[in-house]
């Protein structure tokens, strides 16, 4: 047995079940999973010098899974759209897709729930949100108005940004998500 082989057997006992858990937690189909498991695995295999040589193997063997994961989502949404319809009395998958997201977005009144959010925020960061989206003063204008130093300024808005999506989430979660 040469290192490669060697190497190949310590990937697979290292990172299968954590790929497999994975792939099952996507697509929701143990038998799809287990062939695009040992997809991942041939494509490891067929490329194990690259993948010996990687700075990062896990992050190959996942990135390797993912775009498995990706090309079977986007092979089985063609096939779904291509179907050709036995009845014509049966509506076309395009027309019902656009019809149920048209339905789902009319229900929904972004700017009511967007206002919700930001009034969420504390009054120091509703004034810094408002400064940099609503009005489009530079970081730099603020931090020299605000006397702030423009690398601290920089970090609220990234921990703003944060917390904005976490509300969206949380919101999310709690109204339209079933």
């Amino acid at each position: 047995m040469n290192r490669y082989d060697t190497f190949f057997e310590e990937i697979c006992e290292k990172y299968y079940k954590d790929i497999y858990k994975y792939i099952v937690f996507v697509l929701k189909d143990r038998d799809i999973s287990n062939d695009i498991v040992q997809d991942t695995f041939i494509v490891v295999y067929k490329n194990i010098e690259k993948v010996y040589n990687h700075e990062n193997p896990g992050g190959f063997v996942f990135r390797t899974a993912q775009n498995l994961v990706k090309n079977y989502k986007k092979e089985l949404y063609k096939r779904l759209i291509n179907e050709v319809n036995i009845d014509e009395g049966v509506m076309d998958i395009r027309d019902l897709s656009t019809s149920i997201e048209n339905s789902l977005n009319a229900e929904i009144n972004e700017y009511e729930y967007i206002t919700d959010i930001i009034d969420s925020l504390s009054d120091d960061k509703k004034k810094f949100y408002k400064m940099y989206y609503i009005e489009k003063k530079s970081m730099k204008e603020i931090a020299e108005s605000e006397g702030i130093e423009y690398t601290a300024l920089r970090m609220k808005y990234v921990r703003l940004r944060k917390e904005i999506k976490n509300r969206v989430r949380e919101f999310a979660e709690n109204n339209f998500v079933t």
